[in-house]
């Protein structure tokens, strides 16, 4: 069985290469695509399927009794996700909604942890990923606690990016996110959004292009960040 460009790329980044391990999460999986918008997930549901990214983004949200949608997280080709209702056995706690068109290797629960049991490479790997995603959270309450609406969108920014150049010393953030994408995701208003960013732009730390925002210094909006 030979394995295309997504799966080799989806199962790198989890750091998983030994061959039968690979051929057989490819093996186990169906494999579907969905279209933007499309809920991967639904809050509250029973479900113990999980899910593995290999093309595509999607968002990580909480519905409120309101029907207010709460940011939560964003999910890139690579990741593995809907794996805690599967170890608990308990409903979905939050909801996964595609952004882009998303190619999705999909396993029931029986089936992943089978996997798991046969390859200690793929239980090492959830483990990292679970390990991540306390760290992430963590740092995400640290600055909701901590930092002023400024500052998480500094932070929001740093993390979004990815160096460029040879150097690496000025980051792109590609595709460039909405205001109001930028504001769900460090719990603010559009308009604050807005404001921070044009803020940064008159500083010259920042440059929003059509398609992509570039950090001229992030090392400066680092600083910035941990002042705010």
């Amino acid at each position: 069985m030979k394995l295309d460009t997504a799966w080799n790329l989806a199962l790198t980044d989890l750091d998983i290469r030994e061959e039968a391990a690979c051929l057989g999460m490819a093996s186990q999986a169906e494999r579907s695509r969905v279209a933007a918008g499309t809920v991967i997930i639904a809050q509250d549901e029973a479900d113990d399927r999980v899910f593995l990214l290999l093309g595509g983004r999607a968002r990580v949200v909480l519905l409120s009794e309101n029907g207010q949608e709460i940011w939560l997280d964003a999910f890139e080709a690579g990741a593995v996700f809907g794996e805690l209702a599967a170890l608990t056995g308990q409903p979905r706690i939050s909801g996964i909604i595609a952004e882009t068109e998303c190619d999705l290797a999909i396993y029931s629960g029986e089936a992943f942890f089978g996997l798991i049991r046969r390859h200690g490479e793929i239980g090492l790997a959830l483990s990292r990923v679970l390990a991540r995603r306390v760290q992430h959270t963590t740092q995400r309450m640290f600055e909701l606690s901590a930092l002023s609406a400024p500052g998480r969108i500094y932070a929001e920014l740093l993390r979004m990016s990815k160096p460029v150049g040879s150097d690496g010393s000025a980051r792109v953030i590609a595709p460039a996110p909405s205001m109001k994408e930028l504001a769900l995701r460090v719990n603010s208003t559009r308009e604050t959004a807005s404001r921070t960013i044009n803020d940064l732009q008159r500083k010259g730390l920042l440059e929003k292009l059509r398609d992509r925002i570039e950090l001229v210094d992030p090392d400066q909006l680092d600083r910035l960040r941990g002042s705010s």
